[in-house]
């Protein structure tokens, strides 16, 4: 028995399929992989809390005030930002990573219609203010890296004076020189030999060249994880939003896309994260029918923040180690060390606006310390893998180059403060929810 984010205070459960864990094994199981969980409707049905129309009875079609329409988003090709340099140019991160925002955004609006009222967030919802970060540091870097290519004429001056000032100010303003000090502070005390002033400034001036290596790597790192997240799971919810649109099971035109090659779903997260969403649209259909008593929609309401809040952690735990684990990424040990010289509480996700022009308000990140760039810290779980009594509804991962037999077992820990599980709870519903979903990130564009 265990209590799940959105159920009611105190709530129990025992015995509810969707609580048997983080999926349902199907006749051929792999015991490293979550598969599509099992209705919820049936369960609901035999404890009475709800009568399911003939329409929704057979999955479609849906009651005609709620009919949902998707006209679908463009999906650009963004991975070629990774080729980018200031001397070939192109497509820069910046610029694919404004592409990314406005598509989660678009996705995110979508997402509220297709699950209803009342609003839930989902990975979307989130993905569009974290893309909008990482894309605070892409432009730092890549105009740091610009700089760098300018050289020292006279012809240029004038170029690199305008764009170190719009660094600086946009660097406040996105909240970035704490942590950026931080960083570098803890990187200059790490050089310095002691030995006197003057060989510690011979030490630093030769390792100028280091230090652009390591803002190339950073600068790859993210944008390669920015423009994968796009590809994958912006291109996920396109193609589920498309079927469902049209009438169709977006279960099943995920699994045709995944079949097709066209797309990775290693463990089945991608799949039973949206064949979940798709039982919340459904249990909203019942909540909102009409003359139901409010007991039971309550009831309704409380399993739908569940499936919601679980598909979005389904999601969130595959991506997180998929992608962001990889060795050009997190696991890169120039992005790991960086991310570890940052200070508590120097690091922030900047969402919406608050009234009256007065800043925007944050979500910080990890205030109690930690490296985000480690998946326990980040995400907010905990490591039960050789543990004698690993609970059954351990969620499994496997890394980046790591073969099945050696996937790692974790549970969510809730008392971590600044952590994906904590945004994802503290912002599923009620106003922060929907204040969140309401908002738009801040404008981004190359310098």
């Amino acid at each position: 028995m265990n209590t799940r984010p959105g159920s009611p205070p105190g709530a129990r459960h025992g015995s509810l399929p969707w609580e048997a864990g983080p999926g349902v094994v199907d006749d051929a199981p792999s015991p490293h992989a979550v598969h599509r969980p099992l209705s919820v409707l049936p369960e609901l049905l035999r404890l009475g809390l709800g009568e399911v129309p003939h329409e929704v009875a057979r999955d479609r079609p849906d009651p005609p005030l709620e009919r949902f329409s998707y006209p679908g988003v463009p999906m650009v090709e963004l991975r070629r930002a990774r080729q980018w340099t200031p001397e070939r140019g192109g497509l820069c991160g910046v610029q694919a990573n404004a592409h990314t925002i406005a598509t989660y955004q678009a996705l995110d609006l979508h997402m509220a219609r297709y699950l209803g009222a009342p609003q839930l967030s989902t990975w979307v919802t989130f993905a569009k203010y974290a893309a909008r970060e990482a894309g605070s540091w892409i432009r730092l870097l890549e105009t740091m890296l610009n700089l760098g290519h300018l050289g020292l004429g006279a012809g240029t001056y004038a170029r690199r004076l305008r764009l170190s000032r719009s660094l600086l100010t946009l660097a406040h303003q996105d909240g970035l020189l704490p942590a950026l000090t931080s960083v570098v502070l803890g990187r200059l005390d790490g050089d310095r030999t002691g030995a006197s002033p003057l060989a510690d400034a011979h030490r630093l001036a030769s390792l100028l060249s280091e230090r652009r290596q390591m803002a190339w790597a950073m600068r790859h790192g993210l944008v390669e994880g920015n423009t994968e997240m796009y590809h994958r799971v912006g291109f996920a919810f396109d193609v589920f939003l498309r079927a469902e649109s049209a009438g169709s099971d977006g279960r099943v035109a995920l699994q045709e896309v995944i079949a097709s090659g066209a797309l990775e779903d290693p463990q089945g997260y991608l799949q039973a994260g949206f064949a979940l969403y798709r039982e919340a649209h459904l249990l909203g259909l019942l909540a909102r029918a009409p003359r139901l008593p409010r007991d039971r929609q309550w009831v309704l309401e409380s399993c739908r923040r569940h499936l919601v809040h679980e598909g979005n952690l389904l999601i969130a735990l595959q991506e997180q180690a998929l992608v962001l684990q990889r060795p050009s990424i997190f696991a890169h040990p120039v992005l790991h060390a960086l991310l570890g010289a940052v200070r508590p509480g120097h690091l922030r996700m900047t969402t919406t606006a608050r009234p009256g022009g007065r800043g925007h308000d944050g979500f910080p990140m990890l205030p109690e310390g930690g490296n985000w760039a480690d998946f326990e810290a980040r995400m907010g779980v905990r490591d039960v893998t050789h543990a004698p009594d690993r609970p059954a509804f351990a969620y499994p991962i496997i890394f980046p180059g790591t073969p099945p037999s050696e996937a790692r077992y974790y549970v969510v820990d809730t008392n971590r403060r600044g952590t994906i599980v904590d945004l994802l709870t503290r912002y599923l519903a009620g106003p922060a929810g929907e204040q969140l979903q309401r908002g738009c990130p801040r404008d981004i564009h190359p310098l």
